[in-house]
């Protein structure tokens, strides 16, 4: 459950306009924030994903038909089918200098992130 939260809190800092999509498990969800939004549009099952996190659904088996849903609605929505990411992995990939400060910030937060 973290990586995804960890995952959602990372992409959220990067772009906040998106809606973002976990493959977990059997389902595809929307966590956090994004499960307000998408509610005011179409009607999922909110359910508890942790403490923190509400999350809302559907069965992997159903997403052309949610994929055109979204489209028609013409909602931004990136779907995430496997969360790999490793921060630590992706310093050595990283001139540190070329990036600016907020961007080393978003770094140090990604690291922090992915290490609660």
């Amino acid at each position: 459950m973290s990586k995804i939260i960890n995952e959602y809190k990372r992409r959220k800092r990067k772009d906040n306009n998106k809606l973002y999509l976990f493959k977990n498990g059997n389902f595809y969800i929307f966590i956090g924030d994004d499960v307000n939004t998408i509610n005011e549009l179409m009607v999922l099952k909110k359910t508890k994903f942790s403490n923190e996190y509400d999350k809302c659904g559907f069965p992997i088996s159903k997403i052309d038909d949610y994929k055109r849903v979204f489209s028609n609605l013409k909602l931004n929505v990136e779907i995430i089918d496997d969360v790999n990411y490793d921060p630590i992995k992706d310093l050595n990939n990283i001139d540190l200098k070329a990036l600016s400060k907020n961007e080393l910030i978003d770094l140090i937060n990604d690291i922090k992130d992915y290490y609660e």
